[in-house]
């Protein structure tokens, strides 16, 4: 028995296997997919000319008549079907692109990414997506957004904060964009990863400590501190992570009182008034009030949610390095 076969049958004549969807060809994403279920081997059943141009592949791909025996218990899927969808045209082509793009919302998406960020951003990705633009590059571009934000915010004044507003929103829209497109297009790294989640933790430390440069007289030590408070706070996750053989993916960390192996697990079951308590401390929601309070020329609120959230995750990272050595 040879498990680790996938077979994709392309129809004779059927466009879908040629087709472009979110900046790959049906046939390509059906096999990249395969190489991700864990297949080592794939058979294309189809004619010369049904075969579009493949780039190198993380899997070893060879081709077979249309009318060639499938290998024994191979796992065999139509190569001009994606999400159960026929492609036989334009409109299915688009309607599995969009579905294919809503498979980037996760279970444990906060309000502010559900309701506010997806919706913009899986837009932009789909558009980006049929472009040679990288998730690193977008990730790139976020950072300068986000630092960008935090000079104007520190320079202070009303035009200038609310500059640092519109970008704080651009930049956590981006946020999501370059992770999205990673999925769909299948270039996921551990240095995307790295660059992502560093760039955040500066983008968000920095901000901060800007807007308490910006408010001036004693916020300016106020928001410095709170910046430290934050960036020990994001020692801790990464420490976290590495403890658990996930270095740099943040998601693999869990405080003490979280449990589940998966982030669905761990964060899926929050609903209610725990969830919007819980929703000012992710960076999804807090980046649409700093945004949005920047612009509103009342960069206090921004300030002191920031204040308030470092107070919390450093509370919240002592008592859990305090707790994890009182278990060893």
């Amino acid at each position: 028995m040879d498990d680790g076969v996938l077979v994709v049958d392309c129809p004779p004549g059927a466009p879908g296997p040629r087709m472009r969807v979110a900046g790959m060809t049906v046939l390509e994403r059906h096999l990249r997919d395969g190489a991700r279920r864990g297949h080592t081997r794939a058979v294309v059943r189809a004619a010369a000319g049904d075969v579009p141009p493949l780039p190198p592949l993380p899997i070893d791909v060879s081709f077979a008549p249309p009318d060639a025996p499938a290998p024994p218990d191979a796992e065999v899927v139509r190569g001009d079907e994606l999400l159960g969808v026929r492609l036989d045209g334009e409109r299915a082509r688009r309607a599995v692109e969009w579905a294919l793009l809503q498979t980037c919302r996760r279970p444990y998406d906060g309000p502010g990414d559900r309701h506010v960020i997806r919706p913009i951003s899986l837009r932009i990705t789909r558009a980006l997506s049929r472009t040679a633009i990288t998730p690193n590059q977008v990730t790139a571009v976020a950072l300068a957004l986000g630092l960008a934000a935090a000079a104007l915010a520190a320079a202070g004044g009303r035009a200038a904060t609310a500059v640092a507003g519109a970008l704080m929103l651009a930049q956590v829209v981006l946020d999501s964009v370059d992770g999205e497109l990673s999925r769909v297009r299948h270039m996921g790294s551990q240095l995307g990863m790295w660059l992502d989640n560093l760039s955040d933790d500066l983008v968000d430390n920095l901000i901060v400590a800007a807007l308490g440069a910006g408010l001036g007289g004693p916020w300016v030590a106020v928001g410095a501190a709170a910046a430290l408070a934050r960036g020990f706070s994001a020692w801790v996750t990464y420490r976290g992570a590495r403890n658990v053989g996930r270095p740099g993916d943040v998601m693999a960390f869990r405080w003490w009182f979280e449990d589940g192996d998966t982030p669905e697990q761990a964060y899926g079951a929050t609903r209610g008034p725990l969830e919007a308590a819980r929703a000012l401390g992710r960076r999804d929601t807090y980046m649409l009030v700093f945004g949005a309070a920047c612009m509103a020329g009342v960069p206090q609120i921004a300030f002191a949610l920031g204040v308030a959230n470092s107070v919390a995750y450093f509370a919240l990272a002592a008592i859990h390095l305090i707790r994890r050595r009182g278990r060893a």
